[in-house]
C-alpha cells in the first residue's frame, strides 16, 4: 500500500472555523516532505461540517461527506487512489459512520477510499458531557455565540446511545473487516488520546470536565476501538433468575491504541490538535510523530507491530503520569492520582426486544455482597436521556483489579495512598419493574465469579454488556369461555398466578 495520495481532515462538535486545525496539516506536509514523502499539490483538504444545528443528525452528516468526497476526490478515487483521513473528537464516530454506511455494510459497497483513520481523542463511545450539552446552561451559552446547541448530534454522542451502540456492535463483531485487510486494501485505524486534565479549561459548573480518567471531555476508555460485547439472558429452566451467556464474549478486531503524554482534549496549550505547532521541531511533536508512524504503516503485519508498540508506550505513559501535583498559591498544593479506567455499558431489554426503563442495577463482590467492593471504584453512572434501558457505569480499573502504595514525590517516605488489595470477583444483580402483574419481570443476577470481572473491567477499554430479561406473562392476559355460561365480566380480573410457557 502506498503512501496515500491526500490528507483529509475534520473536526469536532460544534466547531465553526476551520482554524481549528491550528498548525497540524502545514507541520504534517512539512515533515512528509523533509522525510522524502512530499504530499501532491492541493493534496491537504480541510473538512467542515454544521454540527451546531438541532436537526442535523449523525447520518446527516455522513451523507453530505460521501457527496462531498466524490465532489473533490472522485477523481482520485476513480484512479484507485487513496487518502488518509485524520479526525478530531466527533469527527472519529463521523469518519466510522460514513465509512460503515458506504464501505462496510452495503454487501455491493467498493472499497473504502480510505487508507488510514487517524483519531484523535475520538468520542467512539460517547462523551459524558454530551448529556449536559444539551441542557440549559449549554443552550443559553450557545445563544450568546450566535450557535444551536446542535442537539441532534449530541443525540449521538450521549453515552449509550442506541446509534453509537448499533455502530460500535458491528465494530465488535468484525463487521468492517479487518484492519489492513487480506489484500492490503482496507482500512488502518488508529487513536490518539490524552488524559490530562488542562485545569485553566475546568468548568466549575461541570464536574465531568475535571474527570480524572479522560482528557476533560472523553474518557479515555470512550476512544479505545479495543473493546467487547457480552450478551446475557434470563434462564427459562432450573433457576430462572441466572442470567447466563449467550455464546462466548465477541472482543473487537486489535486495534492501534497509543496516549499521548501531557494532551488534553482542546486548547491551544495542550489541545491534542490545537496545540500542534507548524513549524517542524514546535510543540505536538509526540502527536506528529505518532501521526507518521501510523502513515508508514503498509501492511497487516507492521499494523500488529505498530498495535504492539503503541500498547507499550501507553503502558510507559500511564506509568509516569501516574501521580500529579498542581502547585496552588497560598494554599497546599492538590496531589491526583491518574488510575487507568474502565467503561461499561448495560443494556437492558426483554425477551421481546423492548427496552426496559425501571430497573435496579446493583454490582457485588465476595459473598455477591456489594459491601465488599473497594471504596472508590465506581467514578460515574449515567443513565441515556433518550434510551433509559442504556446505562453506563464508569470504573476506578486500578482500584478494581488492585494497586500497590504510592509514595509522595516530593517526599518518598510519606505514603500519597496505601496498597489497595482490589477484588478477585465480580457479580450483579438486576431488579426490573414491575415485579407483579399480567406482564411482569423477575430478577436477575451473576452470582460474583473470576470470569466476569476479567472479562468485563479492561484498563482502557469499553465493555457492552447486553441483558435480556424474560417477559413474563399471566395465564389470563387471554382466555376462552363457554358460551352458554352467559356474559362475564372481566374489568376486575385477577391474576391467575401462573405464567405462560
Amino acid at each position: 500500500m502506498p503512501m496515500p495520495d491526500a490528507l483529509v481532515f475534520l473536526h469536532g462538535w460544534s466547531v465553526t472555523s476551520t482554524d481549528t486545525y491550528g498548525g497540524l496539516p502545514e507541520r504534517l506536509a512539512a515533515e512528509l516532505s523533509a522525510g522524502g514523502r512530499p504530499l501532491p499539490q492541493h493534496a491537504l483538504h480541510l473538512g467542515r461540517y454544521v454540527s451546531f444545528h438541532d436537526e442535523v443528525r449523525m447520518e446527516d452528516l455522513a451523507r453530505a461527506m460521501q457527496a462531498a468526497l466524490q465532489r473533490e476526490l472522485g477523481g482520485l478515487i476513480a484512479q484507485g487512489k487513496r487518502f488518509a483521513m485524520i479526525t478530531h473528537s466527533t469527527g472519529g464516530p463521523l469518519a466510522r459512520e460514513w465509512w460503515w454506511r458506504f464501505h462496510a455494510e452495503p454487501r455491493d459497497a467498493a472499497p473504502c477510499p480510505m487508507s488510514h483513520l487517524i483519531m484523535l481523542a475520538p468520542a467512539n463511545f460517547g462523551s459524558a458531557l454530551a448529556q449536559l450539552g444539551k441542557g440549559r446552561l449549554s443552550r443559553l451559552k450557545s445563544l450568546t455565540q450566535g450557535v444551536e446547541p446542535g442537539a441532534g448530534v449530541l443525540d449521538w454522542l450521549e453515552q449509550g446511545s442506541p446509534e453509537a451502540w448499533t455502530l460500535n456492535e458491528a465494530w465488535i463483531r468484525g463487521r468492517f473487516g479487518v484492519p489492513g485487510g487480506d489484500d492490503g486494501r482496507g482500512v488502518y485505524p488508529i487513536v490518539l488520546t490524552g488524559q490530562r486534565i488542562d485545569r485553566k479549561l475546568y468548568d466549575h459548573l461541570n464536574s465531568y470536565t475535571g474527570e480524572l480518567g479522560s482528557d476533560g471531555v472523553v474518557r479515555v476508555p470512550s476512544t479505545n476501538l479495543n473493546s467487547a460485547l457480552l450478551s446475557l439472558e434470563q434462564g427459562r429452566s432450573g433457576n430462572d433468575r441466572l442470567l447466563v451467556p449467550v455464546g462466548a464474549m465477541k472482543r473487537a478486531p486489535q486495534t492501534a491504541f497509543r496516549l499521548i503524554a501531557g494532551a488534553a482534549h482542546s486548547g491551544k496549550a495542550h489541545g491534542i490538535l490545537r496545540s500542534v505547532e507548524a513549524q517542524p521541531g514546535g510543540q505536538g511533536g509526540q502527536v506528529v510523530d505518532a501521526i507518521l508512524r501510523s502513515l508508514a504503516v503498509e501492511t497487516p503485519a507492521q499494523y500488529a507491530d505498530l498495535v504492539q508498540r503503541f500498547a507499550d508506550d501507553t503502558a510507559a505513559i500511564q506509568q509516569a503520569e501516574q501521580i500529579e501535583i498542581e502547585p496552588v498559591p497560598v494554599l497546599p498544593d492538590r496531589v491526583y492520582v491518574h488510575d487507568r479506567s474502565s467503561l461499561v455499558i448495560f443494556r437492558v431489554r426483554d425477551s421481546e426486544g423492548h427496552a426496559l426503563a425501571d430497573f435496579d442495577l446493583l454490582l457485588t463482590g465476595l459473598n455477591d455482597s456489594p459491601d465488599l467492593l473497594p471504596e472508590g471504584f465506581l467514578r460515574d453512572r449515567q443513565r441515556n436521556s433518550r434510551m433509559r434501558s442504556t446505562l453506563s457505569l464508569f470504573f476506578n480499573h486500578d482500584l478494581m483489579a488492585g494497586s500497590e502504595a504510592l509514595a509522595d514525590p516530593r517526599d518518598p517516605s510519606c505514603a500519597l495512598r496505601v496498597r489497595h488489595p482490589g477484588i478477585d470477583r465480580l457479580g450483579l444483580h438486576l431488579r426490573p419493574r414491575p415485579e407483579h402483574g399480567f406482564v411482569h419481570f423477575r430478577a436477575g443476577a451473576i452470582h460474583a465469579d473470576p470470569k466476569l470481572l476479567r472479562q468485563a473491567i479492561r484498563p482502557n477499554e469499553t465493555t457492552l454488556i447486553d441483558i435480556r430479561l424474560r417477559r413474563c406473562v399471566d395465564r389470563e392476559v387471554f382466555a376462552l369461555d363457554q358460551a352458554s355460561a352467559g356474559p362475564r365480566s372481566f374489568a376486575k380480573l385477577k391474576l391467575a398466578g401462573e405464567e405462560l410457557p
